[in-house]
């Protein structure tokens, strides 16, 4: 940096010393005008590597204009660039002014759990997607959730962590993270346990137990992209372990089920089902998941039949769209 800066200085003193004395000659005005391009480009790049990287691109313009500079406006050009470099070191920018402030901790929780009102999810939903509702509303809302199941309440404390507000952000955030924290814990609580286990039956019990534990975080929505991933290979690892001690657990095939149809592997999800059937699960539960591998099959008839099987002709609310289209 140090020799760019003296080249460039020495280049342009050689090329004010020549323009002196070059009187009518053209060939010394054109070694005048190639001496002070060359010392523009030294002391262009100079300056331009000692900016702060946000000032340096885009490069061509950057370094385009500090050169101009420097070549147009001969020493008083290049005294301007160094003496702002010099300037911005001695004097740099206050530190409070950082774009980056500290946000504290929402104080308003506590005096608002007496103020909740327990309506229904679609009004929660629609109150706390309203931007311009009152905020006041939104965390009335926002607290009332707490009672909701975390399953129904996790899809939308997600989008609350774009919210602009930032106490809105900051309980959603909260929440979440309180609940993933819960299920964490306790599965690093049995993990210790599992290493120390010395019997089938103890190995069978926490295996199954690290299985739920890690289904439940899936389940309860809590883990999403690469996350999900590995907790869906830690489910399937740990109810395989179990399974291969006491495979008469219709709970933990009904889980692999699920999610090989996650992995869209429609064969081996309806093999998992299908024991989880014969094991005694209730079918009930089996005829949705058993449709989808079917419908992941393109085999749409037997996707119909399974949802004719319903012995009940009212089953959960969400289901009932689904066996009008299937069954009409």
């Amino acid at each position: 940096m140090f020799k760019l800066t003296l080249s460039g200085i020495s280049a342009q003193i050689a090329a004010v010393v020549m323009v002196l004395h070059a009187g009518n000659s053209l060939a010394l005005l054109l070694s005048c005008l190639l001496l002070q391009g060359t010392a523009a480009a030294l002391i262009g790049l100079a300056a331009w590597r000692l900016l702060p990287f946000h000032y340096r691109v885009p490069f061509i313009w950057t370094y385009g204009y500090l050169v101009a500079l420097c070549f147009f406006v001969p020493v008083a050009g290049c005294l301007l660039v160094l003496g702002s470099l010099v300037l911005g070191k001695l004097f740099p920018k206050p530190e409070g002014d950082k774009d980056i402030a500290e946000v504290g901790l929402p104080v308003f929780v506590a005096h608002l759990i007496s103020r909740v009102t327990h309506g229904g999810g679609a009004r929660l939903r629609a109150q706390l997607s309203n931007e311009r509702a009152p905020v006041q509303s939104r965390m009335t809302a926002l607290v009332a959730m707490q009672s909701m199941p975390t399953r129904t309440a996790s899809p939308v404390l997600r989008d609350l962590l774009a919210d602009p507000v930032d106490d809105i952000r900051l309980l959603a955030y909260g929440m979440l993270d309180n609940a993933e924290k819960v299920l964490t814990q306790k599965i690093l609580a049995e993990l210790p346990r599992l290493e120390e286990a010395t019997t089938r039956e103890a190995r069978y019990d926490i295996n199954k137990r690290l299985a739920d534990l890690y289904w439940e975080l899936i389940y309860q929505n809590l883990v999403q992209g690469d996350v999900y991933r590995y907790t869906a290979e830690q489910v399937e690892r740990y109810a395989s372990a179990a399974l291969a001690i006491q495979p008469d657990n219709a709970a933990l095939w009904y889980m692999r089920g699920r999610l090989a149809l996650s992995r869209r592997e429609p064969d081996v999800a309806e093999a998992h089902l299908r024991q989880a059937e014969a094991l005694g699960f209730p079918r009930d539960r089996l005829l949705p998941p058993l449709a989808e591998a079917c419908y992941l099959r393109r085999d749409y008839a037997g996707a119909r039949a399974a949802l004719a099987q319903f012995s009940s002709r009212s089953p959960l609310p969400l289901l009932r769209p689904l066996l009008r289209y299937w069954t009409s």
